[in-house]
């Protein structure tokens, strides 16, 4: 499947689930793609404390960026590679229950702005905010770097 079909909820979902095993290993399902909402359960995800590993929360947030980064890609026409370049987490409080990472749309000036890198140089990257919540409380902030390189689509 290339990254043009990577737009609607069912594709990113199907490309997630055979592409990326930690998604399925963490029990990670896609909910929404706008905005990019994936969500783990808790009984996937236990800590020896009975709460959601640090790792896991990570992962999942890590995930909905890049979903986010490959979903705009899709809908730009642009064939890409999207790699997670550098990242700031900031964990808040113990996630109890089943987990959610959502991804924050780009703003239209970085939106634009990556546009003008990869039509440049065929690379670009771009800052992606993640909020994951357990139900309504937000239990960690992500904010992840994402690099794209055109023409380099995942085979």
């Amino acid at each position: 499947m290339s990254n043009a079909q990577l737009t609607d909820l069912e594709s990113l979902a199907a490309y997630l689930t055979a592409r990326i095993a930690p998604a399925r290993a963490l029990g990670m399902r896609l909910e929404a793609v706008e905005p990019v909402t994936i969500s783990a359960t808790l009984a996937s995800n236990l800590n020896d404390k009975g709460t959601g590993f640090a790792g896991s929360l990570y992962s999942v947030a890590a995930l909905a960026g890049w979903a986010l980064v490959m979903r705009w890609c899709a809908a730009e026409s642009v064939a890409a590679e999207v790699v997670l370049q550098s990242s700031t987490a900031r964990f808040l409080a113990p996630a109890r229950a089943d987990f959610r990472a959502i991804a924050q749309e780009l703003p239209a000036a970085r939106r634009q702005k990556l546009r003008r890198m990869l039509s440049r140089s065929g690379r670009g990257r771009t800052e992606v905010a993640v909020d994951v919540k357990c139900h309504e409380a937000l239990v960690m902030s992500f904010t992840g770097v994402y690099a794209v390189i055109a023409g380099a689509a995942a085979k």
